[in-house]
């Protein structure tokens, strides 16, 4: 959380950022906000913990969404949902967030606030007199409808649950509440707030905020609160009926879901010794997502938890597995593939290593892969490839293999180009290192390069279909030694003797970043990749490599992400977030 979470919730910029509809009649467009002016006078009944409280005969076709569902019925906090603390955070000054404050007790999750001197460290940062405490999803979300039952603590101190991420270029968040239980003319108020603290071309801090007026005090009864966030629009729920809706014209980041108490001395005062301890209690937290038009994954375990199936180095062996990197944990199933095409130095033989930090790493003189603990700052991966090692001193000739390092995977599900209304991506990455060691006198920009980039294989499905099993490559390029950002390419596959002499198809990298990738500069990578993608059919049909372009018969069946070094380069790029998603027509 940002200490950007202004106190004053800076509701004078509400209307410049988000205008508020003025009155009926007043506008030709559709409305930009709501709230609501009165108390709840008809709350929907409960029947179902199937379903949101506010969509009991589901009407939205909702699904429950497995990683934020939790009913807090054991007896320590799942490790695999949740952290019990702010890992980019201490807390608000005075008090400090403190894992001690957290516990599961009565099928509940209390958050504790008391009077408490912090330790010599925390002191000297000018934390005092107040412990207060956090939880964070390990896992980030995007879209869906969120819903708690929760009594927020009775006294100055805030219960707060919220939505967040901080990621370098892009930095937005949504309040669900904040709560002053006892913080007097705060008792009744429901504080909703969306806040937008840096885009990559915007740095202000922008803020929506609005308050609805509940009938008794909200900390004296446990009530459900819900947020049901869409591309379109997001809306506040109490007891089932919505309080408030803004439109969605920023908050398109996957974000962390987030509770906790804090203290806000310029908003709703320090806590009065006589109300402390005092506990926020959480009775459950459910996610849904909607079964139409949501977002679905192509891929699984996008934070490469589960490990790698090791390749040869030799691509004659096509898919048999050299060795499992399973991180040393008997348990993990890995879907990923790890190609190694084409290196002197091949893996098998790795040890794990694993860090204080929960970072797991398989490296020898050629390469490096490193998956990231859920805290560490290296997450999700990090591939480095040492092409020192692997050419020495020399420039590689014509003709002659070159060295990859790929993560590969099929898709999920197959869906036909035609079923699909959009294909949408984005990653965040960041180059780490790169070092060149190419001999200047043998350089040729035909055949030397450091290549990090994504392919598609877009397959023919149609067993009726003259190109029944043929395909072609859809290229999306993150970075080329050669260009500040990579242009398109379309070409034959070859080069090397084990080339598939089947189409490449690469769009130019501006469509995804208008950024140069410099080193220890993340760069947000995104776009809908499904116009491309018809467009390279369409190109392979008029260039003979396929006689069969009808989008119906094809579909991506399969991607690889990751290096191809046909060149003397040293290079490492870190990978957060990545997304690629199918929404169905």
């Amino acid at each position: 959380m940002s200490a950007a979470r202004c106190v004053s919730l800076l509701i004078a910029l509400a209307g410049a950022f988000i205008p508020a509809l003025a009155g009926a009649g007043e506008t030709d467009g559709p409305p930009e906000s709501w709230l609501r002016s009165g108390p709840i006078d008809q709350p929907p009944a409960f029947q179902t913990a199937a379903y949101p409280l506010s969509d009991q005969a589901n009407r939205g076709n909702w699904i429950p969404y497995a990683p934020f569902c939790d009913e807090f019925e054991a007896s320590r906090l799942d490790p695999n949902r949740w952290v019990d603390r702010n890992p980019g955070w201490l807390g608000r000054q005075p008090a400090f967030f403190s894992e001690d404050n957290v516990r599961l007790a009565d099928g509940k999750l209390h958050l504790t606030m008391r009077r408490q001197s912090p330790p010599e460290a925390l002191a000297r940062q000018g934390y005092h007199t107040y412990s207060s405490a956090a939880v964070q999803s390990r896992f980030r979300v995007l879209y869906g409808y969120f819903e708690v039952r929760a009594r927020p603590m009775k006294s100055h101190g805030s219960s707060s649950f919220w939505f967040y991420d901080s990621a370098p270029d892009l930095w937005t968040e949504i309040d669900v509440f904040e709560i002053g239980g006892a913080a007097p003319g705060f008792e009744t108020k429901y504080n909703m707030n969306v806040h937008v603290m840096k885009t990559p071309t915007v740095k202000e801090h922008l803020s929506n905020g609005a308050v609805w007026q509940a009938a008794e005090p909200l900390a004296d009864a446990y009530h459900v609160y819900g947020l049901e966030w869409d591309e379109r629009r997001i809306t506040w729920y109490v007891d089932g009926a919505a309080v408030r809706w803004v439109n969605n014209s920023h908050w398109h980041q996957p974000l962390t879901l987030n509770f906790d108490s804090e203290t806000m001395p310029d908003w709703f005062g320090l806590p009065r010794d006589e109300d402390l301890p005092s506990t926020y209690s959480i009775e459950y937290v459910r996610a849904w997502k909607k079964v139409d038009a949501a977002s679905r994954p192509l891929f699984e375990d996008l934070t490469f938890q589960r490990g790698f199936l090791l390749s040869y180095p030799d691509s004659a062996h096509g898919r048999k597995v050299e060795a499992v990197l399973d991180f040393g944990e008997a348990g993990n199933r890995p879907v990923w593939r790890l190609a190694q095409w084409g290196t002197r130095f091949s893996l098998a033989g790795a040890a794990c290593r694993k860090c204080s930090n929960g970072d797991r790493v398989y490296e020898n003189q050629g390469k490096m892969v490193l998956a990231a603990g859920a805290d560490s700052e290296n997450r999700d991966v990090i591939l480095e490839i040492r092409g020192q090692a692997e050419y020495g001193n020399t420039a590689r000739k014509a003709g002659a293999g070159w060295p990859h390092l790929l993560v590969e995977q099929d898709a999920r599900a197959i869906h036909p180009l035609t079923q699909l209304e959009k294909l949408p991506f984005r990653a965040l990455l960041k180059r780490l290192r790169f070092a060149d060691h190419m001999p200047k006198e043998d350089f040729d920009p035909a055949r030397h390069a450091a290549q990090f980039q994504m392919f598609f294989i877009v397959k023919n499905i149609d067993a009726r279909s003259r190109d029944f099993g043929d395909y072609f490559w859809f290229g999306v390029p993150f970075f080329d030694s050669r260009h500040d950002i990579p242009p398109a390419f379309q070409a034959r596959d070859g080069g090397k003797a084990d080339a598939t002499g089947k189409f490449i198809y690469t769009i130019d990298g501006r469509v995804v970043n208008h950024l140069p990738m410099q080193t220890g500069k993340w760069i947000t990578f995104q776009g809908d990749l499904l116009p491309f993608i018809k467009d390279g059919l369409a190109e392979a049909g008029r260039r003979g490599f396929l006689q069969d372009v009808d989008p119906a018969h094809y579909a991506v069946v399969n991607m690889n992400l990751g290096w191809e070094i046909p060149g003397t380069y040293t290079a490492a790029i870190q990978i957060r977030d990545l997304q690629i998603h199918v929404v169905l027509k």
